[in-house]
């Protein structure tokens, strides 16, 4: 076995043991989210790197290396979700910095597997309104900040009628609001909506409810920087434009125009015609470490 395939089996077996205490019911879905995670994202790295493969040869060992970066990045975002419980559980805000890190990490490598590049060749993270980038292999302009427009997006979804909170937004790096009525979006539940970079809590949530609240809304932030196999999918077409408009090129430069609102909202809307949404199952799953009852 390569070192490479035994990194990736080492990791799966990891997360699939990781939940040794709890119930058999909770463990049989977390355990499906490892898979989830990895398979998915796997796959998402290996037809993205045939799309775009770099050496002209489209086959079975270029699917084969995408997938295994991809399917790293996913137990890492995986890891980074499992985090979120901490949230909860610490009753800390501060703690979605680091959870968020983690899962930027994994995202990072699935979108670069995606764009078949090396494993670290370009690392994101997402802060209010901007996309932080790091290209740890250049040696000149190794950091990049653009605005990041599916954020601009939530800013304005939560944000509407609600109140900023300063104090809140820098403890945890996310833009936080709240409201004295009800949070209602064509995403958010009535008491709290998480929206790419942003987030809103009814003001009367206080305790534990609050931080169950919270850590659950943070997951679905990082539910949204996992779509980024979109952004990947469309790198022949960005670069095209790039070469054939001044002026998209000189855009880029300053946004990034990405597809990680769209695609996850159009998931989410598929998903809430059903009986049970996937992603409050996840969401609830990893953060809250309890099963979602479908209410």
């Amino acid at each position: 076995m390569s070192k490479k395939a035994l990194l990736v089996f080492v990791i799966f077996i990891f997360i699939a043991t990781s939940s040794i205490a709890q119930s058999s019911e909770f463990k049989t879905q977390r355990a499906q989210l490892a898979v989830f995670n990895i398979g998915l994202n796997g796959l998402i790295g290996g037809v993205g790197s045939l799309i775009n493969n770099n050496d002209g040869q489209a086959n079975f060992r270029t699917f084969a290396r995408g997938f295994y970066k991809g399917a790293i990045g996913g137990g890492i975002s995986h890891i980074g979700l499992s985090m979120a419980h901490q949230i909860d559980k610490q009753q800390s805000m501060a703690l979605a910095w680091p959870v968020r890190m983690v899962n930027s990490l994994g995202s990072s490598i699935i979108q670069n597997a995606a764009e078949d590049k090396r494993m670290f060749e370009r690392l994101h993270f997402n802060l209010y309104l901007t996309r932080l980038e790091f290209f740890p292999y250049q040696s000149q302009k190794k950091f990049k900040a653009r605005l990041f427009t599916s954020s601009v997006y939530g800013l304005l979804v939560v944000g509407k009628g609600a109140r900023f909170d300063l104090g809140k937004t820098l403890l945890s790096g996310i833009m936080y609001f709240e409201s004295d009525g009800r949070f209602s979006s064509s995403i958010g539940s009535g008491r709290a909506t998480g929206q790419v970079s942003s987030i809103g809590i009814r003001s009367d949530l206080e305790g534990a409810e609050f931080y169950d609240t919270f850590a659950e809304e943070v997951a679905h932030i990082m539910q949204y920087d996992r779509k980024v196999g979109g952004n990947a999918l469309m790198k022949n077409i960005d670069t095209k434009w790039r070469e054939s408009s001044t002026f998209y090129k000189s855009l880029s430069k300053y946004i990034y125009l990405d597809l990680n609102g769209p695609v996850f909202w159009l998931a989410y809307t598929i998903e809430n015609s059903t009986s049970c949404n996937f992603f409050e199952q996840e969401a609830v799953n990893y953060a809250n470490k309890r099963l979602d009852d479908c209410r």
